[in-house]
């Protein structure tokens, strides 16, 4: 079993802005990120692993991750609601659709459901994690956000990293000529000023992925004019939008909601990736019926690629074909030639003013949340290895990570991993190992695959700094909840390609 080590404390003198280091109680697990994933993460190790000490340390003042970053016009999920929340936590929201502030909320919720804020460590953002194969422990160095600032170290004997795969700290900056130049504001969704007042003015809004598309029906109903500048278009498919009810007590109709929503996205995109041929002339079909008629559909909404080959947007209610009709909002497709003080101008020459640029072209990608992890002293790349079935990493002991699935919600894919890692620890505590750390015995550079199969231009520009998956075994990707959902619980075999040290 996983013994939990008596607390400690030391105050030592530290260089820099840092006034000192705090040692503070050690635990058996400490969960990095208080977001959507952590608060997943802690429920599973609360009722999963009972006996064991854990805490969640959170950079930020409250719970919600990503969803307390972000705060642009109509910023909300791109997924149903049932999938998206909790299967053991029912959503709880009466909304349309999950925007931001309900999904906030019900985070908060879900976290305070079983008292998770008495186990976590607030304004505490994690610098650098040191594995000691001496110890067998990890020495966690947080920056605490508090007067005079301080360094506050951890040790744990397992970690695990709930912080997704995009950088909270930094935009990603667009890569477009003569951007500088421009003379109004250049507004980055990711940081979207409070202050900014958009009324009666011309938005120039770069991008076609889900951020633009949530952006342009919300900036439309106030702006003079938003015209959706995109390279190429994207899949546009439309939900109905319905007032969500809580569910009481009927735990069991938001549980069958859940099971059908899964098995209907799932089976879409078998059904994308068997017959991309039809289903893209459906959805340019479908896309034609509802623009109005002085929009044409080739080239706005006629895509280059396959479905799915890049995630589809979401329309909630039609409102982004509403926008369109009712003239406030416009579509351009081109590619940017420069960008001067008064607007942007298409290599094939026509220019557009306006009074504002806004550049939804995509997120930075960052993994573990860019914390620096050492092994035995050594800096390790974490990018260069492979993923222990997506949810280790080769050659790292006692470390887990957690993100979701890119082709259904991401929701099944936290909760599934979760699960996973819970198993491993429970196993460690049969054998009476200290820690376990994947092990791949071959050519890496040989089986090593693409992380993420979407083929975004900013993934692709930026998915060296994930973990790779491998072909077969423990080192592929894991992409359908059922059959992860019973290797992780049920598997006899799911302690292959682990070590224990």
């Amino acid at each position: 079993m996983m013994s939990s080590l008596s607390s400690s404390s030391e105050v030592i003198v530290a260089h820099g802005t840092m006034q000192k280091h705090e040692f503070r109680s050690d635990w058996d697990i400490v969960i990095v990120g208080a977001g959507l994933a952590g608060i997943n993460m802690a429920y599973r190790v609360q009722n999963q692993l009972p006996h064991c000490r854990y805490v969640v340390i959170e950079s930020k003042s409250i719970v919600g991750g990503t969803w307390d970053t972000f705060r642009y016009p109509g910023l909300r999920a791109d997924s149903d609601i049932y999938t998206y929340s909790y299967s053991w936590f029912p959503w709880n929201q009466k909304t349309k659709h999950p925007d931001r502030e309900s999904i906030s909320r019900y985070l908060a919720a879900a976290a305070s459901s079983f008292r998770l804020g008495n186990k976590i460590l607030f304004n505490h953002k994690l610098h650098s994690a040191h594995w000691s194969s001496s110890l067998r422990q990890w020495e966690l160095v947080c920056h605490h956000h508090k007067a005079p600032p301080s360094a506050v170290v951890l040790r744990a004997r397992f970690v695990i990293f709930c912080t997704g795969i995009f950088d909270h700290d930094e935009a990603r900056e667009a890569e477009i000529a003569g951007l500088n130049s421009f003379s109004g504001p250049v507004v980055h969704p990711q940081f979207w000023p409070d202050d900014l007042d958009y009324s009666d003015k011309h938005i120039l809004l770069i991008g076609s992925g889900a951020t633009a598309m949530t952006l342009l029906p919300e900036l439309a109903q106030t702006a003079a004019s938003v015209t959706l500048v995109q390279r190429s278009p994207g899949y546009l498919l439309t939900l109905p939008e319905r007032r969500h009810r809580k569910n009481g007590s009927w735990h069991w109709v938001h549980h069958l909601k859940w099971l059908l929503w899964m098995i209907v996205l799932k089976q879409f995109f078998q059904v994308c990736h068997w017959f991309p041929g039809l289903i893209k002339q459906l959805c340019v079909f479908w896309a034609r019926w509802q623009l109005p008629a002085h929009v044409p559909v080739d080239p706005h909404f006629i895509p280059a690629y396959n479905p799915w080959e890049q995630r589809p947007n979401v329309c909630f209610g039609w409102d982004m074909f509403r926008a369109l009709k009712g003239g406030r909002a416009v579509i351009e497709t081109g590619h940017i030639a420069n960008v001067d003080r008064h607007g942007l101008k298409f290599q094939s020459g026509k220019f557009l003013p306006g009074d504002i640029i806004v550049t939804a072209t995509g997120l930075k990608l960052q993994f573990a949340g860019g914390v620096k992890v050492l092994v035995d002293g050594t800096e390790i790349d974490l990018g260069g290895r492979l993923a222990w079935n997506g949810a280790m990493i080769q050659d790292i002991p006692n470390l887990g990570f957690v993100t979701g699935y890119a082709h259904t919600s991401w929701t099944l894919g936290v909760d599934v991993r979760a699960q996973l890692i819970c198993r491993v620890i429970r196993e460690m505590e049969k054998s009476g190992a200290p820690a376990m750390v994947p092990r791949f015995k071959g050519n890496v550079q040989a089986i090593a695959q693409r992380p993420v199969f979407l083929k975004s231009s900013y993934i692709l520009s930026q998915e060296h700094c994930l973990p790779r998956m491998g072909r077969d075994g423990p080192w592929k990707a894991r992409n359908t909840y059922l059959t992860d959902y019973l290797f992780a619980r049920y598997s006899r075999r799911v302690l292959e390609g682990l070590d224990c040290i």
